[in-house]
């Protein structure tokens, strides 16, 4: 049996402690089996060891982002529609190019018709290299305009006994969570992201529902009626959370019981910054009037001890997917220090999605999912979202992107948009 060992780089093991110089991780099969200082390794006779040498390199583990719609296309509209065949070919496309970028992990919070469910599956069998996927189904709302902008995305119930009816559904058809929607949108047309929509007792119904199958609930919520009402039914994860900022008792009981806030803050930047054609009116005038609250909101709930997990919303206008990492950077201007930026795309993003025995730290006995990056990103946190800085991406103990211009000696402008090698 062959042992991989990567050694002579500097670990960032995304528990937040200080990086490792001089540090080796060594893997058996799809875990780590040792991951610390060089000195403190020795290798055991009898065993075959194959070593990759990585002075000058750093270490991360995979990153993971807590909100994605990998069935959604990023057009200015924001609108899903289309051939269903057309749509799985396009979350098969997306969900490489989260992959090459880092991103061995997402968590998908609202898909089209189940049909990223068969992605998953694909991905099970080996067909294809994708992130690991936790899966939401349908999100679950009140009767809305959202249903028909967001063609198979929405499950619409009314009142306790059809939200209870509409977890059961997700969880039946293999869902891993249970999203809710706890104010309007801001990509919803006619709705207002402050109105609350779903009441507390028809949250706490999918709690309920996902509890019973040792499941959590992600709490879609703007305005602070409908961030209350989350919390107070149980959601584990708060998306968004734009207005939060205005109740500081909130924030407060949601770092005591360990409630996650997911800002999204990249979505509101795609939108705003730089030209953006054909973004309508409604979408570019509610992302003005809510960006300066959800960076306030980040930035007081950071300061207060609420635990901060990462997510970018891929698929809203110009949010593409495979630039997750820029949510990093936004993080950091809200005011979280790079390594707390690093730690929410990491441990904090695994313990969101209850996967923190499996993922997100580079510690004996998890899942080797890491990437391997040429420059510090603790320095700059942009490098993460740079193709070309992110070296090797490894999921389960294998690797499943690299950069092949850098060591191949093919020029990249002879390389194809789309390519597929030996797997």
């Amino acid at each position: 049996m062959t042992i991989t060992k990567f050694t002579h780089a500097t670990i960032i093991d995304g528990t937040g402690d200080k990086p490792i110089e001089n540090g080796i991780v060594v893997i058996e099969d799809e875990k780590i089996i040792f991951a610390g200082k060089f000195e403190d390794w020795k290798d055991e006779e009898g065993k075959i060891y194959q070593e990759m040498d990585l002075t000058g390199k750093y270490i991360l583990p995979g990153l993971i982002d807590c909100h994605v719609h990998i069935a959604a296309e990023c057009l200015p509209d924001s609108t899903m529609t289309g051939p269903w065949g057309w749509t799985s070919l396009i979350m098969l496309k997306h969900a490489q190019n989260t992959l090459s970028a880092g991103v061995t992990t997402i968590r998908d919070v609202g898909g089209r018709h189940h049909l990223e469910f068969s992605l998953r599956k694909a991905w099970e069998a080996g067909l294809f290299a994708t992130p690991r996927m936790s899966l939401a189904g349908k999100l679950l709302a009140i009767t809305s305009t959202g249903s028909e902008w967001y063609d198979g995305m929405y499950r619409e119930a009314d009142g306790v006994d059809e939200v209870r009816k509409a977890a059961r559904e997700q969880l039946r058809a293999g869902a891993d969570l249970i999203k809710v929607l706890a104010t309007g949108a801001v990509l919803a047309p006619g709705e207002k992201p402050g109105a609350a929509q779903f009441e507390m007792e028809e949250i706490r119904a999918a709690v309920v529902e996902a509890r019973k199958v040792g499941k959590i609930v992600a709490a879609h919520a703007h305005g602070i009626e409908g961030i209350r009402n989350a919390v107070e039914a149980g959601a584990k994860t708060i998306e968004h959370g734009t207005y939060l900022n205005q109740d500081p008792k909130i924030m407060e009981r949601m770092a005591k019981e360990n409630i996650y806030l997911v800002p999204t803050l990249k979505a509101g930047v795609d939108i705003i910054e730089g030209n953006k054609p054909g973004i309508p009116d409604w979408i570019m005038e509610k992302s003005k009037e809510t960006q300066e609250d959800a960076l306030l909101s980040l930035r007081k709930a950071y300061e207060m001890g609420v635990p901060i997990a990462m997510g970018t919303d891929a698929a809203t206008p110009y949010n593409f997917h495979g630039e997750n990492a820029m949510e990093l950077h936004y993080m950091a201007s809200a005011g979280m220090s790079n390594m707390d930026c690093i730690v929410a795309s990491t441990k904090n993003a695994a313990k969101a999605l209850g996967w923190e025995s499996r993922i997100g730290t580079l510690e004996a006995g998890k899942l080797a999912d890491l990437i391997i990056v040429a420059k510090n990103p603790l320095e700059d946190l942009k490098s993460l979202a740079d193709r070309k800085n992110i070296e090797y991406v490894m999921q389960n103990g294998k690797f499943v992107a690299r950069q092949f211009a850098s060591d191949s000696g093919i020029p990249e402008e002879l390389m194809a948009g789309a390519w597929v090698c030996c797997g």
